[in-house]
């Protein structure tokens, strides 16, 4: 069930300070998203979106339980997957870094891309818990305002 709630007024989008910011929630999992973002609910995704710029969330189910100690052996094909998504695209993927999200090591990606004669950022974010991927996603155009990105990776919380 989508639940919908507004929460803190900090800066989060456009060119005003002080935007507020909603809290969605999908099956286990939360984050931030600018207020007045039109949200979308899918079978697996949670996505709020405005213009050219959208956050997400999607989970998708592992074949295997991820554990922490094989992290050494996960970190190369999520560099694959992050190749084969700027692909996709048709686009190009910069040098992958590991952050923390939600407590866990988590993959972060940016792949440039153009789309109707404008230059994108999709910035991918790989969080692994158990048997579940939870793949954050954040699109905006170059030099768009990104702290919904920023929202979206130090608000997001598994449950």
């Amino acid at each position: 069930m989508l639940l919908i709630a507004a929460a803190l007024a900090l800066p989060a989008c456009g060119g005003s300070s002080g935007a507020a910011l909603q809290t969605l929630s999908g099956e286990g999992y939360s984050f931030e998203a600018p207020a007045g973002w039109k949200v979308r609910q899918a079978a697996q995704s949670l996505e709020a979106a405005h213009g050219d710029g959208a956050v997400s969330v999607t989970v998708f189910r592992l074949t295997h339980p991820y554990r922490p100690e094989l992290w050494p052996r996960v970190v190369p094909e999520l560099d694959g997957v992050a190749r084969n998504l700027a692909g996709q695209l048709r686009g190009h993927v910069g040098a992958g870094a590991t952050v923390t999200v939600a407590g866990r090591r988590a993959r972060r990606y940016e792949i440039a891309f153009r789309r109707r004669g404008g230059d994108f950022v999709e910035r991918i974010t790989f969080v692994l818990d158990g048997r579940r991927e939870y793949q954050l996603l954040c699109r905006y155009r170059v030099r768009a305002d990104v702290r919904p990105c920023a929202a979206l990776g130090s608000s997001f919380r598994l449950r």
